[in-house]
């Protein structure tokens, strides 16, 4: 889940910058959970690695610690050239999806 104080006061507690944040991520990466299990399924190391970085970032900037660290585990495992684990790709799928819900609530 995001940190939400964190995040607003990493933003200088600018709601507006808050709102607009969490609007790019919805647009660029609300679908990312699909990606992920699209290019899992089909074996795309490469494509997951892709992913998965950008992911990572994301997390970052969102303050989204928990879902930063398994995409960052997806990350080590497509950058060594092997898929990761299911449970770990499903396991960042449900953070995306616990993600997108709150936002949702937030944006409303």
């Amino acid at each position: 889940m995001i940190e939400v104080d964190e995040l607003t006061a990493m933003c200088g507690d600018d709601s507006d910058m808050v709102k607009m944040l969490l609007t790019i991520y919805l647009e660029e990466y609300g679908e990312s959970h699909n990606i992920l299990k699209t290019r899992f399924s089909s074996d795309d190391v490469d494509g997951l690695f892709q992913i998965s970085h950008e992911l990572k970032g994301m997390f970052s900037n969102l303050c989204a610690k928990e879902a930063m660290t398994l995409a960052q585990v997806v990350e080590s495992s497509a950058q060594a050239g092997t898929l990761p684990e299911q449970s770990t790709v499903d396991e960042l799928c449900g953070k995306i999806q616990e993600i997108n819900q709150q936002i949702a609530g937030i944006l409303q």
